[in-house]
């Protein structure tokens, strides 16, 4: 018992000296720096765009506050009040900075992955900002369609019961498992992303069910830290007597790090897992190498 305790303790202490020596600390640090950056231009493009629909402000504040801790209302609220009061022209400018800083954060993770995968990045740096800016969209899309089924569901399940009767029953169905709806969304996004964001060796053995665990992780590791992070910032109050006004960025900063870092973590528990499977395959491949030639050696 006491050995088969030191060997737990042992592939734990390896565990932990592999994260480490990934640098996913400084990675996640660094992504969550950039995605930032460009959260406020991002928050003001798609409110921007809400405009133009029939979406009232406390409609906006509700879906936005589904994703950020409650403690960074306050910053949120003044955000929507700015917009909703300002011309439609800031648009372009926007688009811009955000994709340009959340395409550096997204690099950031990519190098990230590259560096748990213990792969060299060879592809072009113009290629690989255009498709982090592709990455970038993808994610807000996700995001969107994960806040119209948690705060909008019902006006959705109303509006298809009197245009689309006959879908109705379908609706209420998939408004009911919402979270689990948000979860698989989620999931779907980050196993394309540990399958296509890394420079990866063996596209061929990279399948998409391989990066399920790890997308799992990542998804369900999300909405667990945005839950308990809201919670902890009600019961402890204490951030705001230490930061004094620049709470609110800090606990940003704070939840994007935990959350970049959830990431990178779901790429090492892939890596980890295509390390064990890689093993359990070749020896298998020996044994069966063994049988192979013992039976050869009986038939001579």
């Amino acid at each position: 018992m006491a050995g088969k305790s030191k060997n737990i303790r042992k592939n734990i202490e390896t565990v932990l000296e592999t994260i480490s020596s990934h640098h996913t600390g400084a990675y996640a640090a660094q992504a969550a720096y950039f995605f930032v950056l460009s959260l406020i231009p991002i928050i003001i493009l798609l409110l921007t765009m809400v405009q133009f629909t029939s979406v009232t402000m406390e409609d906006v504040m509700t879906a936005v506050l589904q994703v950020f801790p409650s403690s960074v209302e306050g910053l949120i609220r003044s955000i929507v009040l700015e917009v909703y009061t300002r011309s439609g022209s800031i648009i372009p400018i926007t688009i811009l900075v955000a994709l340009w800083s959340a395409g550096k954060g997204v690099l950031s993770v990519t190098s990230g992955l590259n560096c748990i995968y213990d792969n060299i990045e060879t592809r072009n740096y113009l290629y690989l900002r255009v498709r982090a800016s592709f990455y970038t969209v993808i994610f807000i899309l996700a995001i969107m369609l994960s806040l119209v089924l948690s705060v909008f569901g019902n006006s959705i399940s109303l509006m298809v019961y009197e245009h689309v009767p006959f879908l109705s029953k379908v609706v209420d169905f998939i408004i009911r498992i919402r979270t689990v709806v948000t979860l698989v969304v989620l999931t779907v996004f980050w196993d394309l992303v540990y399958k296509f964001l890394p420079n990866r060796k063996n596209m061929a053995k990279t399948t998409l069910k391989r990066q399920l665990p790890g997308a799992l992780f990542t998804a369900s590791g999300w909405l667990l830290i945005s839950f308990f992070f809201s919670v902890y910032l009600d019961v402890f109050t204490g951030f705001s007597s230490m930061y004094g006004s620049l709470t609110t960025i800090i606990l940003i900063m704070l939840w994007l790090y935990v959350c970049m870092y959830i990431i990178l973590l779901g790429g090492e528990v892939n890596a980890l897992l295509e390390g064990f499977t890689t093993k359990k395959e070749k020896a298998d491949r020996d044994k069966f190498l063994d049988k192979q030639k013992t039976y050869d050696k009986m038939k001579e």
